[in-house]
């Protein structure tokens, strides 16, 4: 990719749902990218109007006009839909085009495939916590796609939340069980507490609540001190104390293992889905 200074890029965006959406909103709040350069390529005709009123971008139905004139194509479809996208906007690919997709489970040697005289190809896995600017993003860089390619799929990604680069393509396969189910897991942990404290008492409001600043403030307070996760625990686990009753307890209750167990097997499901 001819070096160009990012305010010069076209990102073409191939779909526009709600993590298009999410990406979009993104890179125009942090000021990574102006409405003008931004396309968006949806068959949708509310969600065309939506997006182009909401965001001032240029949304089109026919995604070849958009792809043949961006520097950036971000596939923003579903896993099953992927396919005839690509057989339609492959062709269209120059060998400087960068390909990202945020397609679970679609490889890069799957998109290569398809993609033309396209060789620089990178694969995201967002996580749902995109839709505030929270996501954990994981990113696999296809071989030799370049410095410049890596520092603008970074950027795209990082205006949405935290952003990790895997080496192993494989690997994505756990950041899909780890990061991409996490929100979930973290759900369940917050409507176990909440009822718990529903149980011994309180509202379900002021339990909901109590619940949700506990997750959000410890959240907080480990990126602030930017200390291992035990040595935080051991922080607040007096000996003798309230929070070393309910860790034995927990303990007892095998939850480790099976925070292990949950992220093994969404693991080996994304593996299953993989093509």
């Amino acid at each position: 990719m001819a070096k160009k200074k990012n305010g010069s890029l076209r990102l073409a965006f191939i779909g526009g749902g709600k993590m298009a959406e999410a990406l979009v909103r993104g890179l125009l709040d942090s000021g990574a990218y102006k409405r003008g350069q931004i396309d968006i390529g949806e068959p949708d005709g509310r969600r065309r109007a939506a997006l182009r009123k909401t965001y001032g971008v240029r949304v089109n139905k026919a995604n070849v006009p958009l792809v043949s004139s961006a520097d950036v194509c971000l596939l923003a479809v579903k896993p099953q839909e992927i396919a005839p996208v690509l057989e339609e906007i492959g062709p269209h690919f120059s060998a400087d085009t960068l390909v990202i997709s945020v397609a679970a489970g679609i490889t890069t040697s799957w998109i290569r495939e398809r993609s033309g005289k396209a060789r620089k190809i990178v694969r995201a896995m967002p996580n749902a916590a995109a839709l505030v600017g929270e996501s954990a993003t994981g990113l696999y860089f296809r071989p030799r796609i370049g410095e410049e390619a890596k520092r603008i799929a970074l950027k795209i990604f990082d205006s949405v939340g935290e952003t990790v680069v895997v080496g192993k393509e494989d690997h994505l396969n756990i950041v899909t069980g780890l990061s991409g189910s996490g929100p979930a897991y973290v759900f369940l942990f917050l409507e176990a507490l909440t009822d718990a404290g529903v149980y011994l008492g309180l509202s379900r409001d002021v339990a909901a609540r109590l619940a949700l600043q506990t997750v959000r403030g410890s959240s907080g307070m480990a990126a602030e001190l930017d200390k291992p996760f035990a040595l935080l625990r051991e922080i607040i686990s007096s000996p003798g104390g309230t929070t070393v009753a309910g860790l034995k307890v927990l303990e007892e209750g095998a939850v480790r293992a099976a925070f292990t167990k949950a992220v093994e097997m969404a693991t080996r499901r994304s593996e299953e889905l993989s093509l």
